[in-house]
């Protein structure tokens, strides 16, 4: 018996078990080349080319150009809620650490979902501010502006809310991937609840700390919701997928079966 649990310890599926999501060359390939090549194309467009950079000329802008819909809840900029929003999407990021309660094998699967996700919805939302090029709320005031934010061109990239996409992209996959290796657990609903909670709290403080307009959050928590659902989910389709290697008393063995 002992014998055959050490064969079990030295054998192993690089790809998690494959009975709830599978790793796949293809799928992993497309997500993980998707999340690089979006970001890589922000950071070339603006950081490097500057492209569509707006250059502040010292104007307050006028409330009454704003929508109704978000003239109502626009805040003057507010460092202490500012960094409160920092200090809650950290919270929100680590969230996931929870999933370390599944099998160690599928440690490394859902590192790599996890790494796709905001990748993915880390280039999505920056491509967004910098084709929509949106003043921030605290423009329209007079008072407080944060004069990195002024210099480096971040005044004008409202739409939509960074912290609100990453936030939610966490509370959803944290949700699916809970839900489907726990379908039967109590612990369901708690965590469901909790992670939104905490993504909720992330976009109402970008909202009163004057950084985003109430439209920009819902965008970011529309963005981070499908990129974080969606990711896990095309893991489900190639499910089974056995790929293993072995140690042997010669070195490695690889196994492939499709």
């Amino acid at each position: 018996a002992e014998e055959n649990s050490e064969k079990a310890d030295k054998n192993f599926n690089i790809w998690g078990s494959g009975k709830v999501f599978a790793l796949d060359p293809l799928t992993d390939g497309i997500l993980l080349g998707t999340g690089v090549l979006l970001t890589g194309s922000e950071i070339i467009l603006d950081d490097m080319l500057e492209l569509n950079r707006k250059k502040y000329d010292g104007s307050v802008y006028d409330k009454s150009d704003v929508n109704p819909f978000d003239r109502k809840l626009m805040q003057p900029y507010s460092k202490i809620h500012d960094g409160a929003a920092d200090f809650l999407l950290i919270a929100s990021l680590t969230t996931p650490v929870i999933l370390l309660s599944t099998d160690k094998k599928e440690w490394f699967t859902n590192g790599v979902m996890y790494i796709e996700t905001l990748l993915i919805a880390n280039g999505l939302k920056e491509l967004a501010k910098l084709a929509v090029n949106r003043k921030r709320p605290y423009m329209y005031s007079d008072r407080d502006l944060p004069q990195d934010e002024i210099d480096n061109g971040d005044w004008a990239k409202s739409m939509p809310s960074g912290h609100t996409t990453f936030a939610f992209a966490s509370a959803a996959f944290l949700t699916y991937t809970f839900c489907k290796y726990f379908p039967d657990s109590p612990w369901r609903i708690p965590v469901s609840i909790g992670s939104y909670a905490i993504a909720t709290g992330v976009a109402a403080l970008r909202v009163s700390s004057g950084k985003h307009f109430l439209s920009d959050v819902l965008a970011g928590a529309a963005i981070g919701t499908v990129v974080g659902v969606m990711v896990p989910f095309l893991h489900t389709l190639k499910t089974k997928n056995d790929m293993s290697v072995a140690v042997t008393g010669n070195g490695l063995s690889f196994t492939v079966k499709f």
